[in-house]
């Protein structure tokens, strides 16, 4: 009986294990894209000189959305933006690279 039950508990440790490591943030080393990489990406983009702003976000996708539903819990990605009237602004996935949103700031006087 003893073995049966120091079994069960090892094997309810694993599961409890592979749980949270299949659940897990990504870590820092699986972002792939730097600052300076979404940078360059930004110029092929026209968005470059004074103004620029820079920033890393991350999105936490919903349970019901169909991101959730194939597995992603967490978007990386790189906010770059040049406020300023017809300026552009996108948003890098940090992994791949990939521009995944592109807008244009347009102001009303």
């Amino acid at each position: 009986m003893n073995k049966k039950f120091l079994t069960a508990i090892i094997v309810l440790l694993f599961g409890i294990c592979f749980s949270f490591t299949s659940c897990k943030e990504k870590d820092k080393n699986e972002i792939k894209i730097t600052e300076s990489q979404a940078l360059e990406i930004a110029k092929r983009y026209g968005i470059s000189g004074d103004n620029l702003e820079i920033f890393f976000n991350t999105y936490t996708y919903s349970k019901t959305s169909l991101g959730y539903q194939r597995g992603k819990r967490k978007l990386f990605y790189w906010d770059v933006s040049k406020k300023c009237n017809n300026c552009s602004a996108i948003q890098i996935d940090a992994v791949t690279g990939n521009v995944f949103s592109e807008i244009k700031y347009k102001y009303v006087y």
